[in-house]
């Protein structure tokens, strides 16, 4: 019965997959248009919307990563 269980969650995760997936191409496809990003006064670029969207996405996995990082090297060192 648990090889059919975890058959059957493998699929459903997969299936999750590939909707996530999906739901994230027709993202990108609705938000191409161009917006004009400013960085700092007087750098600023113009940049697909998705492509802002992405950067800021992974910059904000990054910054949880490196934190947890971090948090857990603080550990160690107070025991």
């Amino acid at each position: 019965m648990t090889g059919f269980l975890n058959a059957a969650f493998r699929a459903l995760r997969i299936i999750g997959r590939i909707i996530l997936f999906i739901l994230f191409v027709l993202l990108a496809l609705g938000n191409t248009q161009e917006i004009h990003f400013h960085l700092i006064p007087g750098l600023s670029w113009d940049l697909p919307l998705i492509l802002v969207l992405f950067i800021a996405f992974v910059l904000g996995i990054f910054l949880t990563l490196l934190s947890g990082i971090r948090l857990r090297r603080f550990k160690q060192d107070r025991s």
